[in-house]
């Protein structure tokens, strides 16, 4: 059952993407760990909005998952790749827990285009790993990030 509703990101949602992206805990598995400042986080955010052939490949495309009353709970990150789309999320830390990670990937599945979704977790990140197991991912490379694909549905 799904309790989260998928919509694009807007510029009004970028103080509750910072407060996520400031936040060490949210970002300790993305990149190098380290907590974005407001400049990069705003370079990246800006790239998101302003994603416009979604069928290119490299184009971020960023979504807010909202609970039934609007209210955020997470990021569904997608960029197209060459022959599948590379799928991240975050969720806000006040909502860690209640499922809502292994919802954005299953509304990922909407935008896709018939593409099989990419994960990379580290392994150390047990938790998301958890995550992508449950929402029919399956480990094809076990380096460290680990790379899971799930294949479209």
């Amino acid at each position: 059952m799904t309790r989260i509703l998928l919509r694009p990101a807007v510029p009004t949602d970028a103080d509750f993407l910072f407060s996520m992206a400031s936040d060490v805990e949210v970002v300790r598995w993305i990149g190098d760990g380290a907590a974005w400042n407001r400049a990069y986080f705003d370079r990246r955010f800006a790239r998101a909005l302003s994603a416009g052939d979604t069928r290119m490949p490299d184009v971020p495309r960023w979504f807010i998952g909202t609970e039934e009353d609007r209210h955020p709970v997470g990021l569904l990150s997608l960029i197209r790749r060459s022959d599948h789309i590379e799928v991240g999320y975050w969720v806000d830390p006040a909502q860690w827990g209640r499922g809502y990670a292994g919802e954005l990937l299953d509304l990922a599945q909407d935008h896709t285009d018939g593409l099989p979704m990419v994960a990379q977790v580290y392994r150390a990140n047990s938790a998301s790993r958890r995550v992508l197991e449950r929402a029919g991912f399956a480990l094809v490379d076990d380096g460290d990030p680990l790379i899971f694909r799930a294949p479209p549905r």
